[in-house]
């Protein structure tokens, strides 16, 4: 009999230790994580969910308002979530997880739920059941987002993995000894970097400075900054989030927009798959590869994706899943 748990504080530490032993959970997944933004109130309604006595499940969830309606949302706090669970579930139980989640949204009045689901490539042991049995339940994708990873070669070179043509630039740059990197945590130096890069396409930071700096020190060894320099100036920056034992995430790749066609993206990404290798990362995801100057945020950005294309990255879904009740 699977019954559901609010969380609290008290329960911090159970949370935790069950994410970094879960299938599907990543530091984001952690209440260390989501308790670190500034200015920005969400409402931590986060659940657990036990098999009698034994913690099998938790979804990281705040409570949003929306017209008026009341929405259990995959937490706010976090790029993805959905519901975190423990390996080799089998399909009745993964059923009747939803099903008791179900029950749960209608017994507090919640008017939906919104589930993002963590991408596979952050799945131990990969298993579409539980995207099969949401959608046979009657949730509906809401919203859908294509992603971009690549998986390291610890056999060969890294270069190897980029199209000619970046291999080519990789060289230039290092033959020339254009730029330089430092892995250190100036994010004094890189937020007016991430600002201005991120003002050409008329959008802002997810993460304030002060944000970065709570989370670096929160993560001392899980986010890195990798700083990039012109004659000792910097000039761009790559901020990495090592998400589980084996997978990294690029969540800013920012340079200063006069150096574009010096190929510094390039380099960066590339030093960012170096860096993610010897830290024995097997798979990094470049992110999300959407347009955000259009009118629809789910509008692919075929350059950046084929951008991300020449490093040897192939898709991958991010899919939001709702469901209406009290409605």
């Amino acid at each position: 009999m699977i019954s559901i748990k609010k969380y609290t504080e008290k329960l911090n530490n159970i949370w935790d230790d069950f994410i970094f032993k879960s299938n599907n959970g990543t530091i984001f997944h952690t209440q260390r994580f989501l308790n670190y933004h500034q200015n920005k109130i969400f409402i931590n309604h986060s659940l657990l969910f036990f098999d009698k006595d034994i913690l099998i499940a938790v979804l990281p969830a705040a409570v949003i308002k929306e017209n008026n309606k009341s929405i259990l949302y995959s937490h706010p706090g976090a790029s993805f979530g959905g519901i975190i669970y423990t390996q080799n579930f089998n399909f009745i139980t993964y059923s009747n997880i939803i099903s008791c989640l179900e029950k749960y949204c209608l017994d507090n009045k919640f008017d939906r739920i919104r589930l993002i689901n963590t991408p596979n490539i952050y799945h131990q042991i990969k298993d579409d059941s539980f995207n099969y049995l949401l959608q046979w339940k009657g949730f509906i994708q809401k919203e859908i987002y294509i992603s971009h990873y690549l998986i390291n070669n610890f056999q060969n070179e890294t270069l190897n993995l980029l199209n000619k043509r970046k291999q080519r630039y990789i060289k230039n740059i290092i033959q020339n000894h254009k730029f330089s990197y430092k892995i250190n945590e100036n994010f004094d130096l890189f937020y007016p970097i991430l600002l201005e890069s991120k003002k050409l396409f008329k959008t802002t930071p997810t993460h304030s400075l002060e944000e970065l700096l709570i989370l670096k020190n929160k993560f001392p060894q899980k986010i890195h900054l990798l700083l990039f320099y012109q004659d000792k100036i910097a000039v761009g920056g790559s901020l990495i989030f090592f998400t589980t034992n084996d997978t990294a995430l690029i969540f800013y790749n920012a340079i200063n927009p006069k150096y574009k066609q010096e190929h510094l993206a390039t380099f960066q990404l590339y030093q960012c798959m170096r860096f993610s290798k010897n830290n024995n990362k097997k798979i990094i995801d470049f992110g999300v590869s959407h347009t955000p100057e259009t009118k629809s945020p789910f509008d692919p950005k075929f350059s950046l994706i084929q951008f991300k294309e020449h490093f040897g990255a192939k898709g991958v879904l991010r899919v939001v899943y709702e469901k209406a009740y009290n409605e």
